[in-house]
């Protein structure tokens, strides 16, 4: 299975990622990476090595 961190290696070597490799991951790390490619191509012109190496932690709410 890939990981989130594999996908942004990925990313990061060629510039693009395939579908098949999207299938590959979890629907977390999917998530955090659709996450993290909006904000860098919004925030970072598209540089590729301004992508987030590690997945951003999520808070949980915590219930009373």
């Amino acid at each position: 299975m890939l990981t989130y961190e594999d996908a942004i290696v990925k990313i990061q070597e060629s510039g693009q990622i395939q579908l098949k490799d999207l299938k590959k991951l979890s629907y977390d790390d999917l998530y955090e990476l659709v996450e993290e490619i909006k904000k860098w191509c919004v925030y970072a012109n598209g540089n590729v090595s301004k992508l987030n190496k590690i997945k951003a932690k999520k808070k949980k709410d915590k219930k009373k």
